[in-house]
């Protein structure tokens, strides 16, 4: 005698709509969300937290169908994956990892969940000495879609409301980030470069008969993201100690109506403005633009903090 058929376990409709279309394919899904109530029926925990990272890892690039070029996006779809062979499989390769950094001298660090526009939130003052990081640049690209699937699965994002908080701690950098509240543009009202960009997009969008909701938002972006950054910047004075050095690895841009941000030379000048000295702009790489069919620089942004 055949087996009884199964009822494929599958997310809510609200769920569903907060994913990519595909990212994942039904029996996979089944798979998944079923293993993840076997863990959380019996939860070690001392070890659950790293089952479900394990989990989390395999299912973004192993279980599900998304690709990563540039974008997210989706590829092949995989009818079905061996689910518990791959977690495991995972979970085994993060024993493997944890042994061997046994045997390394111990770094103490500590990982804060926070928006870096109010560094107070998680920093004592003058207690950094360098930062070094790499900020999203002014283009389409919603970070927050990146860890979608896993973010969903896993129980992180709930519903719509739980994206927007999520979103809403980023820095604006693209339309699909941008809310009526947002006001970071005050902090560079004043700066001439940014405002002569801004309309220049806006004045490339009328002259190119543009009107869809997401291109009269691009001139906005720009004002948000470089009002974000020098936000962060000035709100993360009183935590550097004096001569922290500062790397920021930013790129330019060409996404809005193929007009050039350089987003670095643009950061410097904001950060000049707030009192930081430039220590220089450094190429890091240069990336093809598909708009421009140009070359476009990737920059290391270097910068000192004098003190106050």
């Amino acid at each position: 005698p055949g087996y009884p058929p199964v009822t494929l376990k599958t997310l809510s409709p609200d769920l569903e709509r907060l994913l990519i279309k595909d990212s994942i394919s039904p029996l996979p899904l089944h798979k998944v969300l079923t293993l993840l109530e076997m863990l959380a029926a019996k939860p070690d925990h001392r070890f659950i937290r790293h089952a479900r990272l394990g989990l989390a890892k395999q299912i973004v690039y192993e279980i599900s169908n998304l690709r990563f070029g540039p974008e997210i996006g989706v590829g092949k779809l995989k009818h079905d994956a061996p689910v518990p062979q791959l977690w495991l499989k995972g979970v085994r390769s993060m024993a493997a990892d944890l042994e061997q950094a046994s045997t390394i001298p111990f770094t103490p660090s500590k990982v804060h969940l926070g928006d870096a526009r109010n560094p107070g939130l998680f920093l004592r003052p003058a207690s950094v000495d360098a930062v070094i990081t790499s900020p999203p640049y002014p283009n389409e690209k919603d970070y927050s879609r990146t860890t979608r699937l896993e973010s969903v699965l896993l129980g992180f994002t709930a519903s719509r409301k739980d994206l927007r908080a999520f979103k809403q701690q980023f820095v604006r950098s693209n339309t699909r980030s941008v809310y009526k509240a947002d006001d970071d543009d005050v902090w560079v009202a004043q700066l001439p470069q940014v405002q002569e960009l801004a309309q220049a997009i806006e004045q490339r969008r009328l002259e190119l008969g543009k009107t869809s909701g997401f291109e009269k938002l691009y001139s906005r972006v720009v004002l948000l993201y470089f009002g974000g950054m020098a936000k962060h910047l000035e709100s993360l004075k009183p935590f550097l100690k004096p001569g922290a050095q500062l790397a920021y690895v930013v790129g330019d841009q060409a996404s809005y109506f193929r007009i050039l941000i350089k987003t670095g030379e643009i950061l410097a000048e904001i950060a000049a403005n707030l009192g930081y000295s430039v220590s220089g702009i450094d190429l890091f790489r240069t990336r093809f633009s598909t708009a421009t069919k140009d070359y476009l620089r990737e920059e290391v942004v270097l910068l000192e903090w004098p003190g106050r």
